[in-house]
């Protein structure tokens, strides 16, 4: 731990505060963006720092290119993100962002193509038609999913601090756990009645595309993840960052101010640290200097100890972060009737080799003199697949990805307009971390604690609750504000 009266080693000392706030949220994930914006609405001063700029995509060969696909949850059927939108008032911009994929989530196999729609007449029907000898067991399966999505909605709602740090905040989440049951047999996997049935493999493979852990799932994480994705997944182009977008701009509409953004990030050199305080925030090589009275890190965890100095305490208290693996992504723009008809919005294939591919396909938009504009001919097709967090892993696994695609679609090389690679931009590497499972950890879903060994530092982003995925950002996003409140003590909040 960096001692008391010192200094980041990276960080001048001739820096001048440039402005001093009540808190400084540093980091473009989801969560943190989210408790930025509650903070804000709370009537506190908050900066929002974004480090990277990385934003909804990128500019290559004069379209625009989402990072990967996104599979998304119904977020109303979520109890953090109702709260928190709804505390915002941002639920109706947040449903008119987030359309429903188109005809739900759909399933490529080797021999059977389905969709999963939300309506369960629809869904047996799907069933039916491509396996009529299973159909029972199969709906009966997939209810029982279902239910065990809904038996946890008390539960969550109560905003239980998952994962719990020490032993006052692991009462509290055994308070809840006995006022508010989690229902179901925690130790029995979604699907698992099911064998190796080919739907049953297809949709527990979906597990590193809605959560954030590299593994098998845990049975709590695999009900909530995949029960509200197939309630009706959205897909909006850009994913997590989309919604991120809109919360900043809540930022700074109340009280809030924004530093970098996308394309234009506002890189952080280090923090200047007061014993187990952080006072300031360094940016831009040290130029300038923003002070706070709290700090909400949002970003890979693996920076934040640079920032901060490895100190034994953080660095233990950061351990359940560690990263093994990631998603590889790929995308073409491609003529739009070269596509099949029946292609869903958002599909999940499983190729020969087994291992899993999201799709997802998305009008093309074309940089113009008045901005993008949506090209009337061209589509984008993104897909992404999981492989190791190695870089040397990437050649590999990029080849992989693009023959399960090919496979899938044979003729996609005669349609494709242009090809982008996004793994291979500055940063990629840490844009879709996957966190190695940790079954010992609070439910099978828990990461990193909100509350640091630094008394006024908190985290918010992936690493909290990676294995609940959206929903995991939000419930991160709401104990970090209230964590920040408890520090500062509330404020009158506006009405």
């Amino acid at each position: 731990m960096t001692p008391a009266n010192s200094r980041s080693p990276s960080v001048p000392r001739t820096a001048t505060v440039k402005r001093a706030y009540d808190v400084c949220v540093i980091g473009s994930h989801l969560a943190g963006v989210a408790a930025g914006a509650l903070l804000a609405r709370r009537g506190y001063r908050v900066l929002h720092v974004d480090p990277d700029g990385f934003g909804t995509g990128y500019e290559d060969g004069g379209w625009r290119i989402p990072w990967g696909p996104a599979l998304l949850p119904t977020l109303r059927a979520l109890p953090s993100a109702e709260a928190i939108l709804a505390e915002l008032g941002l639920a109706t911009d947040a449903a008119r962002l987030l359309e429903p994929a188109r005809s739900g989530l759909q399933i490529l196999l080797p021999r059977n193509r389905l969709d999963l729609p939300p309506a369960r007449g629809e869904r047996t029907a799907e069933l039916r038609r491509e396996w009529p000898g299973d159909v029972a067991r199969l709906d009966a399966s997939l209810t029982s999913l279902r239910a065990a999505f809904d038996a946890a909605q008390p539960f969550l709602a109560s905003f239980p601090p998952l994962p719990p740090r020490g032993l006052v905040e692991r009462w509290r989440l055994h308070r809840s756990e006995r006022r508010a049951p989690v229902g179901g047999d925690r130790g029995a996997v979604p699907l698992a009645d099911l064998g190796d049935h080919p739907l049953a493999r297809a949709l527990r493979s979906a597990w590193p595309f809605l959560s954030s852990l590299d593994g098998p799932p845990s049975a709590f994480g695999l009900a909530r993840t995949l029960g509200g994705a197939l309630l009706g997944p959205l897909h909006p182009a850009g994913g997590e960052a989309a919604v991120a977008a809109l919360l900043r701009r809540r930022i700074a509409e109340t009280r809030g101010e924004l530093l970098g953004g996308e394309g234009e990030p506002a890189p952080v050199s280090g923090m200047e640290l007061d014993g187990d305080k952080v006072q300031s925030l360094h940016v831009k090589g040290g130029e300038a200097r923003y002070a706070a009275r709290a700090f909400v890190f949002a970003g890979e965890t693996t920076s934040l100890i640079r920032l901060a100095g490895d100190g034994a305490k953080l660095t233990r208290w950061l351990e359940p972060a560690a990263v093994s693996g990631r998603l590889a992504s790929l995308a073409w723009v491609v003529r739009g009737d070269a596509l099949p008809a029946p292609l869903g919005d958002v599909a999940l294939a499983m190729p020969g080799d087994g291992v899993p591919v999201l799709l997802q396909c998305l009008p093309a938009l074309r940089a113009g003199p008045k901005g993008h504009e949506p090209s009337p001919t061209e589509r984008v097709l993104v897909a992404a697949s999981p492989c190791a967090s190695a870089p040397e892993a990437l050649p590999e696994a990029t080849a992989r990805l693009r023959r399960a695609v090919l496979e899938q679609f044979p003729f996609l090389d005669r349609a494709v307009v242009h090809e982008s690679d996004p793994g291979k931009r500055p940063g990629a590497t840490a844009f879709h971390p996957l966190f190695a499972s940790r079954p010992d950890r609070a439910l099978g879903v828990g990461g990193v604690p909100t509350s640091s060994p630094l008394s006024n530092l908190f985290l918010a982003g992936r690493s909290v609750l990676p294995g609940l995925g959206t929903e995991g950002q939000f419930h991160a996003a709401w104990q970090a504000a209230a964590a920040v409140e408890r520090h500062l003590g509330a404020k009158a909040r506006p009405k």
